[in-house]
Order: structure tokens, then sequence, then C-alpha cells
């Protein structure tokens, strides 16, 4: 279902923040009325939002109008929706209108950048789809395909850097990870269930900002290359077993690719798991060696 996983994480999230006003999909718009005044910041799922009082957080909305007739202290967003800035109406921060029109009426006052992304509610739609379970076929299932190729591109370039720069560290991760493998696994699984409990509401927070986009993608591709190293890291332990030739470590890799980006192109939340938890031994043999700059005396 559209955005439905992420639309429920939103509002879960933004329920939970003290001073923020959140209203559910189905309610009537929701409106601030002129001698109204919101102290945090104001949500809404698949609903309008008018406001004629003040608003000093940001004011959001998923698949919903925004009217803005007072003054708001924050961004003003709306993904999937248009945003009208009424005579009169004040924005101390900036207005993105992602997939809908923005209308800036005679009067109006927007301290910060006006953003129109025309069509970008669509682009985000069709690309939420791409992690949604959906019949084989059409188009979908050749954008996963996409992609599961563009994840596996991504997995081996990524992965030769790692052996190319910094094939000692590689070596002391792979030994720590033989040494200690009970303890390297066990860890790793701890920071990926850590990671996956605290990444969404903290993606929900920074997606609901303007100026959060970037510092949210930055912190995706960071996250990516820890679990890629991981997987550098268990493809060169299971390819530098005693006695096999330098060639193993290249296959072991070639054929952990090959088995997350065919499971990335059927689904790729699956993939993306299956990423997280093939290179959680790597991981936890990597936090435990300090990337690979010193081998843990356990290990000694």
């Amino acid at each position: 279902m559209k955005r439905l996983m992420l639309l429920i994480l939103l509002a879960g999230v933004l329920a939970a923040r003290p001073g923020a006003a959140l209203a559910q999909a189905g309610d009537p718009a929701l409106v601030i009325a002129a001698e109204q005044h919101i102290a945090g910041s104001v949500a809404t799922v698949a609903q309008d939002i008018r406001v004629e009082g003040a608003v000093d957080g940001d004011v959001t909305s998923w698949s919903g109008a925004i009217t803005i007739a007072g003054r708001v202290g924050g961004d003003v967003v709306s993904y999937g929706g248009p945003v009208t800035i009424a005579p009169g109406g004040q924005v101390a921060g900036h207005v993105l209108a992602s997939g809908g029109e923005l209308r800036l009426a005679d009067g109006a006052q927007v301290a910060g950048q006006t953003i129109r992304g025309a069509g970008g509610g669509d682009a985000l739609a069709s690309l939420l789809d791409l992690f949604s379970p959906a019949a084989a076929g059409g188009p979908g299932a050749i954008g996963r395909a996409l992609v599961g190729a563009a994840l596996a591109v991504l997995l081996l370039a990524l992965g030769w850097l790692y052996n190319a720069f910094w094939p000692r560290r590689l070596q002391i991760a792979s030994l720590t990870l033989r040494r200690l493998a009970g303890r390297a696994l066990g860890l790793g699984l701890i920071t990926t269930v850590a990671l996956a409990l605290a990444l969404p509401p903290l993606a929900a927070l920074l997606v609901a900002s303007v100026v959060g986009l970037p510092v949210l993608l930055a912190l995706l591709a960071l996250v990516l290359a820890a679990y890629v190293y991981g997987l550098a890291v268990l493809a060169h332990w299971a390819g530098s077993q005693p006695g096999g030739p330098p060639s193993r470590a290249l296959a072991a890799a070639a054929l952990l690719v090959l088995l997350i980006a065919a499971v990335t192109a059927a689904q790729p939340l699956y993939g993306l798991a299956l990423l997280a938890l093939l290179a959680s031994p790597g991981l936890g043999a990597a936090i435990l060696c300090r990337g690979g700059m010193a081998l843990p005396l356990a290990a000694a």
C-alpha cells in the first residue's frame, strides 16, 4: 500500500514529540484559528491544514494541502499536496511543495527559500513503491530489477575500493572475525538491531524538515558504507581460509553480491535486510578491531 508504512511511522514519531500537534487521516481539515497559538509543530497525514493563528514550529503534511494565512516560525512542507501562502501569511523558514502547486499571494512573506517540486510527490511515491511488496511483472518489477543491479554495482565498487586502499585493515578485520567469531557476530547483530530501531524515527524527523534531507542522505550513505565494509570483511574471511587460493575471496564477494542483488530485485526491503544480516559479523569484527587498525588483545 502506497506510503503506508512511512506515513504510519511519521505519525507515531510526531505524536510522541512534545509540543507537536498531529492529526490523523480521515479527519476534517485541521484549522489553527486566528486566536490560537501552537508552541510546537503541526503535522498531518492525508489531511489539509489551514493556519490562521500562530505556529512556532514546522507545519508538515503528507498528501494534504497547506494554507498559511497566519504566522509560522519554522518550515512549511507538503509532500504530495499544494501549499498556499495567503495575503498576510508569514513563514520564517523555508516552504516546500513536493508534488503540488506552490502559490504565493501578494503580501505573503517567506523569509527562507520557496521550493517548487512539481512531480516530486509522485516521484517519492514511486520510489517507495519499489520497496513495497507487489505482484511480479509490470513497471514495478522493472524498477526493482534496476535497483538490484544498481546495488550490485555499488557493492562491487565499494568492495574493490576497500580492498585496493585498505588491504591490511581488511586482513586484520577478517583475522578478528576468524578468532572472535562469536563476539563479532553478537556485536554486529546488536549494532544492526540498534540501527534498525533508531534510524526509522530519526529519518522521519529529518524528512519532515527541508534542511534535514541532506543530513538524512549523508547518514544513510555512511551506514551503507559501514555495512559494505562489513560485507567485504566477511568475503575476505570466507576466501582466506588456510590453504585456499587468493581468488576465493573474490569468488566469495561475487557470490554474496549476486545473492543480495537477486533478493533485492525481487523485494528490495528483503535485499537490504539480507545485506545487513550478512554484513553484521564483518561489521562486528570491524568494530572490535577499530576498523582494522589494531588486532584485539583477545584475538592476538
